[in-house]
């Protein structure tokens, strides 16, 4: 990972603002397995802030059995302003 950037240097997306095919798009660059259904359950369970997007993932996207690589992933690429 890149400092200030998600995985692998993926851009960082406002997961506010972006719509859900931009998250997805972001989560594929990325390399998340399954994107589209990541993207769509991130859209559900916002809006988020800077200082619960972690928490509030971690518990929404644990009640489908995310792995925590794939979770790790997803925060890194995901940026809340």
């Amino acid at each position: 990972m890149t400092p200030g950037g998600g995985a692998a240097g993926v851009a960082q997306v406002d997961p506010n603002t972006a719509s859900q095919s931009q998250i997805q798009a972001a989560f594929e660059a990325a390399g998340v397995s399954n994107a589209g259904k990541w993207a769509k359950e991130v859209t559900e369970y916002g809006p988020y802030s800077p200082d619960t997007m972690s928490d509030t993932l971690a518990t929404g996207l644990g009640k489908y059995g995310i792995d925590q690589q794939t979770l790790d992933t997803i925060l890194s690429v995901l940026a809340p302003q």
